[in-house]
């Protein structure tokens, strides 16, 4: 049956190959030309359709070489006669639903005879949509063959139609038949004869070897209670014995099964367990073997690589790509020794992160370290932490000596400028002499005001904090600069949130800091620019936060973390004392918030002032 159908495959091929090199002339060459001389408007059914000429070939070719069929049908086909049957209609249908489908062939009853059937689908092109598309814009030679009502609207990769090409079998089925029935009447002797042969053999070679596996099996297969099958067979005979055997075999060998699955549940109920504590680890775990391939890692790895497990089981950190970073990949040299002992490596990466990784060896057997547990700790915030306290600790000493130096120095100033003045009020004083001593007083003036700025550094004065408006306060600041700034041309720009609540502060400190600030910003942007302050809300950490951008030419990054140091300034001589932002920094401390600074060079400085609610 199968070389029948192979056959009729071969066959129903070679016609469709046929038909379809004929569709394929019609389309590509002879209607192109019949266009060309006959215009677009004209279409000549005969010579340019080209289901058509397909069906006609058919027909002539059913007289020649009868009992094929072929038909090319449609839903909705132009001419009814070629109207889709129950059955085509449910293969084009079938087509439509899977479109990957290219083909169905197989053996159907079709008016009491059976016929090998091939189908494939008919899929409109572009060029069919000319006749098979808007019916307005149909050539008048189709529309006055068949009306503009069945046919139309298709489009293109659609599938409306099916080719259905089918070739008798019955004749060939009847061969099949007559020669089966000759062979069984020469075979059956055949196989008697063979059967008295092999059970001859059979009796005399199987026979005896089947009692001895029989004797094996009443001595060593026992049931539940110790009993031999001897003991239960004693009616059976061996063949019966034999099954029972088998059958006793089989409650065994589902009874261990049956243990074994039980223990694969309990472990795979621990793996689940375990791979469960592994992945309520916040922190990244991996857990290594030999050569540093990696067995298992935890969701936290997995998250903050964007990886799956299958992506990473049995690769070395080393394959992760490069654009994870992962800090274990700089390790390569602990996971090749494998330690025999705990030990921890600080590793900072190329995005300026720095991780604290601990390696724990698992000791497997004979005290050789077989797996290597690596617990990979994100330590960039602590390490941001510890110096922004070693900062605050030195800031703070630095207040308290000033304190001391300020009022060593101020009561001698006091001195000083108090003898000028005596010294200015006596009248024979000569011209040289009254410069000198104005010299004098506007140098110690001079020193006087760096030691109200060291006083101010150092919180000597008292501070009067009570509820204040945030936004209200950096509008007087803008009020009081924006004048000056017009004449700079510094474009000055607020964008406040009005949803801070109220904050318990000293305003006129704040008012200082903001101005110190906003001077900064001028100085380094000069004439043009522009200054923006933004003041947010943030509801988890309740905070209201006041932030000042500028595009100055920035604050290098080697000196970023310096700005906040007393008598540090980046202006020329004479400019700054190097006060003014370590004083602010003294303010916020105060009111217990944050201020930082961030700056891209040429481009954008920021300031950020944080102030609990």
């Amino acid at each position: 049956m199968e070389n029948l159908e192979l056959n009729a495959h071969e066959k129903t091929e070679l016609v469709m190959k046929a038909i379809e090199a004929n569709r394929n002339y019609v389309q590509d060459v002879l209607r192109p030309a019949m266009y060309k001389e006959l215009g677009e408007k004209r279409f000549i059914l005969e010579a340019m359709s080209s289901s058509y000429i397909s069906r006609m070939i058919m027909e002539k070719f059913n007289k020649q070489v009868p009992g094929f069929i072929y038909r090319r049908v449609a839903i909705d086909a132009k001419n009814p006669a070629y109207e889709a049957n129950a059955l085509e209609t449910e293969m084009i249908e079938g087509f439509r639903k899977d479109t990957t489908v290219e083909e169905w062939q197989g053996i159907l009853e079709m008016e009491g005879k059976k016929y090998f059937m091939r189908f494939q689908p008919v899929i409109f092109k572009e060029a069919c949509l000319n006749c098979h598309g808007d019916p307005e814009a149909a050539p008048m030679d189709v529309i006055d063959s068949y009306g503009t009502t069945r046919g139309y609207g298709h489009t293109s990769g659609a599938i409306s139609g099916v080719i259905g090409v089918g070739m008798p079998i019955d004749a060939n089925l009847e061969k099949i038949k007559d020669f089966t029935l000759k062979l069984f009447i020469g075979v059956v002797p055949s196989i008697v004869f063979v059967y008295i042969i092999i059970s001859t053999f059979f009796n005399r070679y199987i026979a005896s070897n089947l009692r001895k596996i029989i004797s094996f099996f009443r001595t060593n297969i026992k049931d539940e209670d110790g009993r031999t099958i001897f003991d239960n067979s004693q009616k059976m005979d061996e063949i019966d014995e034999l099954i029972a055997a088998a059958r006793k075999i089989a409650e065994q060998i589902q009874h261990k099964q049956n243990t074994l699955e039980h223990y694969a549940e309990e472990i795979l109920r621990s793996k689940n367990l375990l791979q469960s504590v592994f992945d309520g680890i916040t922190d990244p775990v991996v857990l290594m073997g030999p050569g540093g391939r990696i067995k298992v890692v935890n969701a936290a790895f997995l998250q903050r690589y964007n990886m799956t497990m299958q992506q990473v089981i049995g690769r070395k950190t080393s394959e992760i790509p490069k654009n994870m970073c992962c800090p274990l990949a700089l390790c390569d040299d602990v996971q090749a020794a494998f330690p025999d002992h705990p030990i921890s490596r600080e590793i900072r990466i190329p995005s300026g992160e720095i991780f604290l990784i601990y390696f724990y060896p698992i000791e497997m057997q004979e005290n050789i370290a077989e797996s290597l547990v690596c617990y990979v700790k994100d330590i960039t915030e602590q390490r941001k932490l510890e110096t922004k306290i070693q900062h605050t600790e030195k800031i703070a000493s630095i207040g308290m000596l000033a304190a001391g130096i300020a009022h060593e120095i101020n009561n001698p100033l006091g001195v000083i400028l108090c003898h000028i003045d005596l010294i200015k009020g006596e009248a024979d004083l000569a011209p040289e002499v009254r410069s000198d001593l104005a010299i004098i007083e506007k140098h110690a003036g001079n020193c006087r005001t760096i030691i109200a700025d060291l006083l101010k550094f150092a919180h000597q004065q008292v501070t009067a904090k009570e509820p204040c408006v945030l936004n209200t306060i950096i509008e007087d600041v803008v009020t009081m600069v924006d004048s000056q700034f017009r004449k700079q041309q510094i474009r000055i720009e607020t964008l406040l949130d009005a949803n801070i609540p109220s904050v318990v502060l000293d305003s006129d400190k704040i008012k200082q800091v903001i101005l110190n600030i906003l001077i900064n910003s001028a100085q380094a942007i000069g004439e043009g620019g522009f200054i923006t302050l933004y003041s947010q809300f943030d509801k988890e950490r309740k905070k209201a936060k006041v932030i000042i951008e500028d595009n100055g030419a920035g604050i290098p990054a080697g000196i970023i973390n310096n700005i906040f140091d007393p008598f540090f300034t980046s202006k020329p001589p004479g400019q700054g004392t190097g006060l003014g932002l370590s004083v602010s920094y003294g303010i916020i401390r105060e009111h217990n918030g944050e201020i930082t600074a961030e700056s891209s060079p040429g481009k954008l400085t920021r300031f950020v002032i944080s102030l609990p609610v």
